[in-house]
């Protein structure tokens, strides 16, 4: 079995799109980062012994660094992180705790290389550092076989240097990137039970958006099952929002389509659906305050979401901003995008969908058809009444 290593420190880098904002900004960003970081760690329980913040990096020191390494690498902005050992800069330092982190993870006739990065003046070059720890490895562990190989190695050992002090580490747990929450502003973001909504919703809040999740329940058109996931999906995001998605809106969705289907044209029934959620998603921004409304269309993925259909669809927004992440994206993506994120297991589970579905939906309305139908419908009255019995369902994090 493996002896635990040591690691003392995570170094937290920041999302690449950070570092090129002017001064100002990142300095703005990635002190919100660091807020979030403390955060993370703090609503898991995670001990913190200190956090030194320079341009750039933030090292974390915790005496629970891998665990903290993990949990960070959740918080949006935040690139890559590495639970790592720490030591000063001299030489001889780095390479006995270089030298201690080989003998923890280098099994024998593997093969490694040594990789450097220093920030600052320091009386050796970072080919020194990796020629000296190459050699003492090999010399010190030459009874494991082990050999250099710096272009396809089987471990790699790093070390980055930052003025008089050094961190080593062998692992580094990709991030998202994108920038901190909260730094771009609010959006209602459409949430179904399906693939798509929840991978639209988190790549908002990659880009810094907060959500607030909006559920049309379409019962009696859909089942139990379809609430019930929309409500797990919501809590799987309100987990990567670090709490700042305190809540789910659902609106009682079903009489109104009943009325949709009861008196309008039958290949229309999706189209006039869509513009009616955005209507009712558009009064929930205005009272959230929210920027706009985040949906999960991608094009051609349904009859609504031609790009014909979506401009008739859109006309029902009016002035309102109208967010689809996913407008180009294909079905593979949003999968591997789902797995990453944790929710494809979820939107995976069957369900009933929903059976108000025409069998021929048209995917070329015509506006002055789309228009006449809606003269058969109160659409003041059925907006206020669903907005009238909206819930709003608390989600607790962390989960």
């Amino acid at each position: 079995m493996m002896a635990q290593i040591p690691y003392d420190t995570v170094i937290v880098r920041f999302g690449g799109e950070i570092g090129i904002k002017s001064s100002p900004v990142r300095y703005n960003y990635e002190r919100l980062v660091v807020k979030h970081v403390r955060r993370a760690l703090k609503a898991r329980g995670i001990v913190i012994s200190s956090f030194n913040y320079s341009f750039g990096r933030l090292y974390v020191r915790s005496p629970e660094a891998d665990r903290a390494a993990k949990a960070i690498a959740k918080v949006f902005g935040v690139s890559s992180t590495s639970p790592a050992i720490s030591t000063s800069s001299d030489l001889e330092d780095i390479a006995k705790k270089g030298l201690e982190l080989a003998r923890m993870i280098l099994s024998p006739k593997e093969s490694f290389a040594v990789r450097c990065r220093r920030v600052g003046e320091h009386p050796y070059t970072s080919m020194d550092v990796c020629r000296l720890l190459g050699e003492r490895i090999l010399t010190e562990l030459s009874d494991k076989g082990l050999r250099v190989n710096l272009e396809e190695p089987d471990k790699e050992i790093l070390v980055e240097i930052r003025g008089d002090e050094a961190f080593l580490f062998a692992e580094t747990y990709p991030g998202p990137g994108g920038f901190p929450l909260g730094s771009q502003g609010r959006l209602i973001g459409l949430l179904s039970s399906g693939m798509d909504s929840p991978v639209a919703c988190w790549l908002a809040m990659r880009r810094g958006c907060v959500v607030i999740p909006l559920h049309f329940d379409l019962r009696p058109f859909s089942g139990d099952v379809v609430v019930e996931k929309a409500l797990e999906l919501a809590r799987v995001l309100a987990d990567w929002s670090l709490g700042l998605m305190k809540r789910i809106y659902v609106v009682p969705y079903g009489d109104l389509l009943a009325e949709i289907k009861d008196n309008c044209p039958e290949p229309l029934t999706c189209v006039l659906c869509k513009r009616f959620m955005l209507r009712i998603a558009g009064r929930l921004a205005k009272k959230a305050r929210a920027d706009g409304v985040l949906t999960g269309d991608s094009i051609g993925e349904q009859a609504s979401q031609t790009l014909h259909n979506l401009k008739i669809i859109d006309e029902a927004a009016e002035d309102l901003l109208i967010v689809r992440p996913l407008i180009c994206f294909d079905k593979t993506e949003i999968f591997e995008l789902a797995r990453r994120i944790g929710t494809y297991e979820i939107s995976a589970k069957p369900d009933t969908g929903c059976r108000a579905a025409p069998r021929k939906p048209t995917t070329v309305a015509d506006l002055r058809a789309v228009l006449e139908a809606e003269k058969a419908l109160n659409v003041k009255d059925m907006v206020e009444k669903a907005v009238s019995g909206i819930k709003e369902i608390s989600l607790k994090w962390p989960i």
